[in-house]
């Protein structure tokens, strides 16, 4: 199987199930095992995200914004910073699932890929 099949399975797989499709990114690269178009929805909606959450900090006076969510129709995405990364270059762990979760468990699934 080469590796577009394998992600074209890994993506049938996480819709069908309704499973998190998980995803890292540091820098200008995002990576994640469901193939390029569904890691470049990953990165448009890291980009929104990011932007919402900076301007969130600021208006609020907070110095930083570790995490967002968001729920788009049946859909939940979001992205928290890896703590376990390095400071300088921090990376970024995120998901995109086909229903609404509720955030305690979309925040936990997260958690569970730090580091990875």
């Amino acid at each position: 199987m080469s590796q577009d099949d394998a992600a074209a399975a890994a993506y049938q797989d996480a819709i069908k199930n309704r499973t998190p499709r998980y995803f890292h990114a540091s820098g200008d690269n995002a990576h994640g095992q469901t193939g390029y178009k569904d890691t470049e929805a990953f990165a448009e909606n890291l980009m929104v995200l990011q932007e919402c959450a900076l301007l969130l900090g600021e208006k609020l006076e907070m110095t930083a914004v570790s995490h967002a969510f968001l729920y788009d129709g049946a859909e939940t995405a979001g992205f928290k910073y890896d703590q376990t990364s390095n400071p300088a270059q921090p990376r970024v762990v995120g998901a995109i699932q086909n229903r609404r979760v509720p955030m305690k468990e979309f925040s936990e699934g997260l958690d569970g890929q730090m580091g990875t």
